[in-house]
């Protein structure tokens, strides 16, 4: 997909519009389609090409050779057409058998409704079991174990008599290495997200691939994390930017690389991010503005093959789908999460155009 329009001169193909010179060929055949810039047909028509324009020198054959002897129509196919494009009487540059050109390179026919281009199909049953792999169970696993080796320290404190000192050892160790367990998990975990959420995504008709890993995902986290800690959460525009940028260069279009890109200016979201995080904080009702302002930012700075996208707020619609979802995950003890993120998606993939 070419930005501005496809080949190399806006239209299809170069030079704009098809066929070379625009117009329909006359009825009943003959010549080929409209004329060259100053040139006339032959009076009497249905003689073949056009002649040559006032003044002299006159128009070459286009590449493909003279037409057939006898008249007939125009000249050829056009360049790097197959063998039957034109259709019988046609004479020239006819379009393909069938009628008209096909979507542009890429597009696949694939554009929904009120011109949805971006769809996503990810089931929150998937990601309920990714959340407990990567999640849930390496945390609770650390816990246990952490747990284990302090009440050992303990035992071993007492029947030395060390007065405390081992098992306070241990808490720290345990502590610290239970930040840790946290930490890598929340890594490993946002990675395979990512790959869940992308490999459920479709922009333009074309599959989405992510193909990140949690080591180059950890170098990003902890360096954001660092920032955003030392400047009171001030660099987060700045982190989610350069999140993006990270995740979109690992994305793959139709098993192509580079072909997703993101050209957010963070500090033209420094004050959204401001405001909106002062507003949700006094009165929470306007979070469903907020998140729809940070949605809009994502996608109308996100390109594909150069070609922008648009967001179309609505921030009482997201209002509606996030109690709903709310209060099943609620109702069911955090379980329904999983379907609620996939809803979330699937809300914003509609209104990306």
């Amino acid at each position: 997909m070419n930005p501005g329009g496809f080949g190399g001169g806006g239209g299809y193909p170069p030079s704009g519009g098809y066929p070379p010179g625009g117009g329909m060929p006359p009825a009943g055949g003959g010549g080929g389609w409209g004329p060259p810039p100053g040139g006339a047909p032959p009076a009497g028509g249905g003689g073949g090409g056009w002649g040559p324009p006032p003044g002299g020198g006159g128009y070459g054959p286009p590449p493909g050779g003279a037409p057939p002897a006898g008249g007939g129509g125009g000249w050829g196919q056009p360049p790097g057409g197959a063998p039957g494009m034109a259709a019988p009487g046609m004479g020239a540059y006819a379009p393909p058998a069938g009628g008209g050109y096909g979507p542009p390179p890429g597009m696949g026919g694939a554009m929904g409704s009120g011109g949805q281009r971006v769809f996503f199909n990810g089931d929150g049953a998937k990601l309920f079991v990714l959340t407990l792999l990567y999640r849930a169970a390496p945390v609770l696993g650390g816990y246990i174990v952490i747990l284990l080796l302090m009440l050992i320290a303990r035992a071993i404190d007492s029947a030395v008599g060390a007065g405390g000192i081992l098992a306070i050892l241990m808490a720290v160790v345990g502590g610290l290495s239970l930040f840790a367990v946290i930490l890598g998990s929340a890594v490993v975990y946002t990675n395979k997200f990512y790959e869940f959420y992308y490999n459920a995504l479709t922009i333009d008709g074309q599959q989405c691939q992510y193909t990140g890993t949690p080591q180059e995902l950890a170098k990003l986290v902890i360096i954001n994390a660092i920032l955003t800690s030392i400047t009171c959460g001030i660099y987060t525009p700045w982190a989610i930017v350069r999140s993006t940028e990270f995740v979109h260069s690992k994305v793959l279009i139709n098993g192509q690389p580079n072909r997703l890109t993101f050209h957010g200016d963070p500090a033209s979201l420094l004050g959204t991010y401001i405001l909106g995080s002062i507003l949700t904080g006094l009165c929470f009702i306007y979070a469903p503005w907020f998140v729809n302002d940070i949605f809009a930012f994502m996608w109308e700075n996100t390109r594909l093959d150069g070609r922008p996208f648009q967001f179309r707020k609505d921030p009482g619609g997201f209002l509606g789908t996030y109690l709903v979802n709310a209060i099943l995950t609620g109702i069911t003890c955090g379980i329904y999460a999983s379907w609620a993120q996939c809803n979330f998606a699937k809300w914003e993939a509609e209104r990306v155009a």
